[in-house]
């Protein structure tokens, strides 16, 4: 499992960077893709979130399970409050985040044991009343999300 997990999270890596990839830096940082969101908006998003799980994954090794999720997380108060936060980053800073989140995330991963790995916990997500293991965590709550933008830039770049 650690180990196609791993192969999972850097071709994820890589896909997304390989998305941008042949862009103008203007395109990147200045075009609405995903609503009033820009590809950097998207990329700091899916890295704020990453951040999110990487901290949930500790929790369940260290606690034995995640903490829920609070309510100044909930995408309508974080997402806007952690797009302000990057507005004025540049697409340098927003694709290096995602890059040492993500090597963080498959870094750690590269630590934890099958055994880890397989251990169930609650999900953190508000409302969501479900255990899963470790490794799911991982695989759905990082790759999905992740997953779900990309599609979403895939889709803008086939309609230009």
């Amino acid at each position: 499992m650690k180990t196609e997990l791993m192969a999972k999270l850097a071709a994820n890596r890589d896909h997304v960077l390989n998305l941008v990839d042949g862009l103008r830096e203007e395109e990147i940082t200045s075009v609405p893709v995903i609503g009033e969101w820009t590809i950097k908006d998207a990329i700091g998003h899916v890295s704020y979130w990453e951040q999110v799980i990487h901290e949930h994954v500790r929790q369940a090794i260290r606690e034995g399970k995640p903490r829920p999720q609070t309510r100044d997380e909930l995408d309508d108060i974080a997402n806007p409050r952690q797009a302000a936060k990057r507005k004025d980053w540049s697409w340098a800073r927003v694709r290096a985040e995602f890059l040492d989140t993500r090597n963080g995330l498959i870094a750690h991963l590269e630590t934890l044991t099958e055994i880890e790995l397989m251990a169930q916990v609650p999900s953190p997500w508000w409302g969501e009343q479900r255990f899963y293991s470790v490794g799911d965590m991982i695989e759905s709550d990082t790759l999905g999300h992740a997953n779900e933008h990309v599609e979403q830039i895939q889709a803008w770049r086939a309609g230009r």
